[in-house]
């Protein structure tokens, strides 16, 4: 997978991570596939677009879950033969929720929106094993990106209220940072 980091960030400068789908249709008009290396063999300009797949793509806007189909875009390699998905930053690879959908359900659960798991789970529209395993994730990749001593001083509702109140191009940033340097988006299982 190829993963569209600050690709849009002269157009996002000032606007909060609100809509993503208006972000990822964004995105896919201003891809520039002459720009992208492949990440399997390092060549330029050797990339072309080879096929393309529809997922679903869960988002939460307004207090609303809304289940999107968005297309994504294959590309091949001519160096290597490895094709490569085409993911903005929106979407969390291996899974349909939304970077948002995931950040915003964790977010709601530390300030005990609900008077329950399984009430909050069922406004979302997940199943309760889902949103623990979503948590587990959180907190992994929390103390990853954060280091041991900053996780145990920085707590996970700071930590939550702190990206939902980023703009879209401090998420970017984060996004693009946290996967340099582990090699993995943030909140995305094994495949």
């Amino acid at each position: 997978m190829i993963r569209l980091f600050l690709q849009l960030c002269k157009c996002y400068k000032q606007i909060s991570f609100t809509n993503e789908i208006t972000i990822f249709n964004e995105y896919i008009k201003a891809i520039n596939i002459d720009e992208l290396d492949c990440p399997f063999c390092g060549a330029r300009h050797v990339l072309s677009i080879f096929t393309s797949y529809d997922r679903h793509l869960v988002t939460y806007e307004n207090n609303t879950v809304q289940d999107n189909l968005v297309n994504i875009s294959r590309c091949i390699c001519s160096s290597c033969g490895h094709t490569h998905a085409l993911l903005p930053s929106v979407i969390v690879p291996y899974m349909s929720f939304s970077f948002k959908f995931t950040i915003s359900i964790i977010h709601d659960y530390l300030i005990h929106k609900f008077h329950s798991v399984g009430a909050m789970c069922e406004h979302y529209g997940i199943a309760i094993s889902t949103f623990y395993r979503i948590v587990k994730k959180f907190k992994e990749h929390k103390r990853l990106w954060l280091g041991l001593l900053t996780d145990k001083l920085t707590s996970n509702l700071a930590f939550t209220q702190h990206l939902l109140s980023s703009t879209f191009i401090q998420i970017e940033i984060f996004l693009s940072n946290f996967f340099n340097k582990t090699g993995t988006s943030f909140f995305q299982e094994t495949s």
